[in-house]
């Protein structure tokens, strides 16, 4: 939907649509003033060479949405055999919005293909690798008024149609056009609403110029830290010894003992972090020209904005990532807005990109979790990286994305 230029379009035909004027949206979007006569239709993403009717087809109008402004939280109490209940954990469920908007056609014609091409456009991205997981949806939650609409941007991730569209009606214009109401519903899968990365945050980051660990093993760390002792235990009755707890399965390919490491320690603002909603971390790296074993990305709370190498201690580390192997030339993502992580790999030979989902670890080669910051923070990261295979030119990107319920 892009009501600015529907608006562009219909005045240069001498239709008017009494739609509000949003004159910054163009340069939100990066598109050029919106004038019909200029090339074909600005280059609109609806219009087909191979089929003339689609330039008789002016746009998607925009005429209401709900959804977005409701938290997808649910809980379901359990009755106690007593009186209460137990609350139970809270939840997020998919995120229902439904769309209605005005399909402007100058002719019947025009009407036909806007009505098909948008039961297309709302299939949602037919040519990628998996169709099951939705695509990204990006709405304005005002007129854009800040550089390039960076502040009123809001993202949704795994969205998929589930009903519709539907026409609910048409309206004959003086003139011959026709305004027809449509209507249809998104699910987001991933229900949380996110803003776009916090600023300040650093760009790319070198690995090859950290300070070198010589003889370390990242995992014996773990075995020296220790919980509080719990203080209302008697010393003079111990408590009874617990059994012994299963060994931790761990994967022949995750790599162990000691290894010289480069460390990368850096971190990222907290002034810009937002009171009221969590924060998640995008990580973005590049290898570079040799193929990287055992990383390890670990997280600190550092609301105060502290010098990072003195909060270093992996105990009191709130999250790490570990991966077995990076191949070279590739580019790995961690994606805490979707809690995927994805490496694509592109082959010289073919130009084709290959995509694959790697392997994460936590500690020690435990189960992974996805890093979620639920109060205002600034963050230190650390990223170790075996020596001998580190790139002069392997870098890593890490940015904090604002999450909310509503919008």
């Amino acid at each position: 939907m892009n009501t600015a230029r529907v608006g562009a379009y219909a005045a240069a035909h001498g239709i008017d649509i009494a739609c509000d004027d949003c004159g910054e949206l163009a340069d939100a979007l990066g598109d050029d003033p919106y004038d019909w006569y200029s090339g074909v239709q600005d280059d609109a993403p609806w219009i087909d060479p191979t089929r003339p009717e689609s330039r008789q087809f002016l746009g998607v109008l925009g005429l209401g949405s709900t959804g977005f402004e409701d938290a997808q939280v649910v809980r379901t109490p359990s009755d106690l055999i007593g009186d209460g209940v137990a609350l139970g954990p809270l939840r997020r469920k998919g995120r229902e919005m439904a769309f209605t908007v005005g399909l402007l056609a100058l002719n019947e014609a025009g009407l036909s293909y806007a009505i098909g091409w948008l039961a297309a456009a709302l299939r949602g991205g037919a040519c990628q690798a998996s169709t099951c997981q939705g695509d990204e949806l990006c709405v304005f939650a005002a007129c854009p008024r800040s550089p390039g609409g960076s502040e009123e941007l809001r993202r949704l991730f795994d969205v998929g149609l589930i009903d519709g569209p539907r026409i609910e009606s048409r309206t004959y214009l003086p003139g011959g056009a026709i305004l027809a109401n449509a209507s249809f519903v998104l699910l987001a899968a991933t229900p949380q609403i996110f803003s776009e990365p916090l600023p300040g945050v650093v760009d790319w980051v070198s690995l090859d110029e950290g300070a070198v660990l010589y003889g370390i093993d990242p995992d014996e760390v773990y075995a020296q830290c220790r919980d509080a002792t719990p203080c209302v235990d008697d010393p003079e009755c111990p408590r009874p010894r617990t059994p012994p707890r299963p060994p931790v399965p761990r994967s022949p390919c995750l790599p162990k003992g000691k290894a010289n490491f480069r460390q990368t320690l850096f971190r990222l603002d907290p002034r810009s972090a937002p009171e009221w909603f969590e924060l998640v971390p995008v990580v973005e790296l590049e290898p570079g020209k040799r193929d990287m074993r055992r990383l390890i990305i670990r997280f600190w709370n550092n609301p105060a904005g502290s010098d990072c190498a003195k909060l270093s201690d992996p105990c009191a580390a709130c999250f790490d990532i570990a991966v077995p192997y990076v191949p070279k030339g590739s580019v790995l993502m961690v994606d805490g807005r979707t809690q995927r992580a994805m490496v694509q790999c592109p082959q010289e030979e073919t130009g084709l990109v290959a995509t694959a989902a790697p392997q994460l670890y936590g500690p020690a080669g435990r189960s992974f979790e996805w890093p979620v910051f639920s109060c205002p923070t600034g963050v230190c990261v650390e990223v170790l990286s075996q020596r001998e295979h580190t790139a002069p030119d392997a870098r890593v990107r890490v940015s904090l994305v604002a999450r909310g319920d509503a919008a």
